[in-house]
């Protein structure tokens, strides 16, 4: 049996380690429902995101990617060598939605636990859910604090016992204090959580009683006033006027872009939009007073990544790719494909027949091997990132599952009789991947090489006799078609200004701000404003094919 003294220096051995590799020290020994941070440098930072949507990683089509949990890891690695820091978030962090489609209920559960959990490796430590985070209700939120070294930061709760979470947080060093509470605006809730909570007001009036247990004193120029408030700008707004002694209000929800500080009075509010693309910065001053504390953001870019080395999360959010494929797959297998019509979508093979030409300038564009983008990016099986990289998901004219977005003669599927049609499709894929050999970006070869391979794509088609591939940007993504064409034309022909007005909306159901912010004008606050006109003519030129002969 283990001496007690051999105990108590392995101990003693366990806890130095444990505190020289952190920025502060958590007084764990009182009140569960509050922490106490102890600082140890002249300075602090706190960092902050919000509306992450439950993304891992930077969407492999983006122009100019931003976010991503490698990304942030990097930013992190680099920051800590300047000050102490925490990262909280507050809210709409797991969920793309506060409502789950049943179809999808498997794989968007699965991202949100496994996202909860590299941002409690990246850092994340206080969290101020949203109302996208109870889309999977109570249970699910408390299972991320069982799993996760994330605490729930709520001070609004009528019930304590509602969820395992903290009321308060202090950061001290010496004079210096930072109380930080968390809020939910209950009017943001579904119906059935709206209970749960006090208001804004009456927390507040309550939150003070607590503070002033705990120390805190307004006119002292050392104190500061946190609040990570889940409510949008209009209502921060409002609690500002309301309690003027507030320092700072982290938000969320409405999503603003903040490049300054909005000042309320002496309150100041900040916001930095959504999926980790900018990283929010408190920084507190421990020599001055909080007039010397300030705000900047930090741009995700991808070179962040390499702040870090080796950067585990590299290799971590590669895994979690390949295991939401396999429930994204399993998932799409227990979906109908009984809404599917009669009538389907003439996909490109059809049309090349009688266009030539159009085809010809079509195999060029990045457009017409797109979906090979999700392949490279691993992303084949994300319906979110199949919808604009393909024709007709979810339509009764195309196919509901990934699993159906290529038709096959039947019944021997090309020269694989007797074979099952998964085993097809998975040797289709492959062969496919063989054949194009190593593409790092679509839109960055040369027009040459996209039609080449588009022609390598159409003639593995033919080998293995695929009636219809929904897969790639096609001809009836921006044109119309009646279903009988070319034995019925449009009746009567539709203006070339309804037509143009027909084609920008196309365009812009996947070319969204998001997407690609070059085709908007960039208002004062950074954010993307209206769409770019003269951009937007110039993108259309680009993958307009040339007019039909008469």
């Amino acid at each position: 049996m283990m001496s007690f003294n051999r105990a108590m220096i392995i101990m003693a051995f366990f806890m130095a380690t444990l505190l020289s590799s952190c920025s502060y020290f958590i007084d764990m020994m009182g009140d569960p429902s509050y922490d106490v941070v102890d600082i140890n440098e002249d300075s602090f930072g706190i960092y902050f995101s919000h509306n992450v949507n439950g993304e891992t990683h930077p969407c492999g089509c983006r122009h100019f990617p931003l976010g991503g949990l490698a990304q942030v890891a990097g930013l992190f690695a680099a920051q800590e060598k300047k000050e102490p820091m925490v990262y909280v978030d507050s809210g709409d962090t797991l969920f793309a939605s506060a409502s789950l489609p049943k179809t999808l209920d498997k794989s968007k559960s699965f991202n949100a636990l496994g996202l909860a959990k590299h941002l409690s490796e990246v850092g994340l430590r206080y969290w101020t859910p949203g109302d996208q985070d109870f889309a999977k209700g109570l249970e699910f939120l408390k299972r991320v604090t069982v799993e996760t070294k994330i605490n729930i930061l709520l001070s609004n709760l009528k019930d304590s016992k509602t969820l395992p979470h903290k009321e308060l947080v202090t950061f001290e060093k010496g004079p210096h204090k930072i109380f930080m509470l968390g809020f939910i605006n209950p009017n943001v809730l579904a119906s059935q959580y709206k209970e749960l909570f006090l208001s804004y007001e009456e927390a507040m009036k309550k939150s003070l009683v607590t503070l002033k247990e705990k120390g805190y004193d307004s006119n002292n120029k050392f104190h500061r006033l946190v609040i990570m408030s889940h409510a949008g700008m209009g209502p921060d707004e409002k609690l500002a006027r309301d309690f003027p002694i507030i320092d700072w209000i982290i938000g969320a929800h409405t999503m603003n872009f903040l490049r300054f500080a909005n000042e309320e009075g002496k309150t100041k509010i900040v916001q930095v939009l959504s999926r980790n693309h900018y990283m929010g910065h408190i920084s507190f001053s421990m020599k001055g007073d909080k007039s010397k504390d300030s705000y900047q953001i930090h741009e995700i870019r991808d070179e962040l990544k390499d702040e870090l080395k080796p950067n585990p999360f590299l290799a971590k959010i590669d895994k979690h790719k390949e295991e939401l494929a396999k429930v994204q797959k399993i998932e799409q297998s227990e979906m109908s494909s009984e809404e599917l019509g009669k009538i389907r979508y003439a996909t490109a093979s059809s049309c090349v027949e009688c266009h030539q030409k159009q085809a010809d300038f079509w195999q060029g564009t990045a457009h017409s091997i797109a979906y090979y983008t999700l392949l490279t990016a691993k992303e084949e099986n994300n319906l979110a990132c199949v919808k604009c990289h393909s024709l007709g998901l979810d339509e009764t004219k195309g196919f509901q599952k990934v699993s159906d977005i290529l038709e096959f003669d039947e019944p021997h599927y090309g020269y694989f009789r007797e074979t099952p049609k998964n085993e097809v499709t998975e040797k289709y894929w492959s062969e496919l991947k063989d054949a194009f050999g190593p593409v790092k970006s679509v839109r960055d070869l040369a027009s040459s090489k996209r039609k080449k391979l588009s022609n390598i794509w159409f003639k593995h088609d033919s080998t293995y006799k695929v009636n219809r591939n929904f897969a790639n940007v096609q001809c009836l993504n921006c044109h119309s078609q009646h279903d009988n064409h070319p034995f019925e034309q449009m009746d009567p022909p539709m203006p070339k200004e309804s037509k143009m007005a027909l084609m920008t909306q196309k365009c812009l159901t996947c070319h969204d701000s998001d997407q690609s912010p070059q085709w908007y004008q960039k208002q004062d606050n950074g954010l993307p404003g209206a769409v770019d006109q003269e951009k937007l003519g110039t993108m259309i030129k680009k993958v307009a094919c040339p007019a039909s002969e008469e």
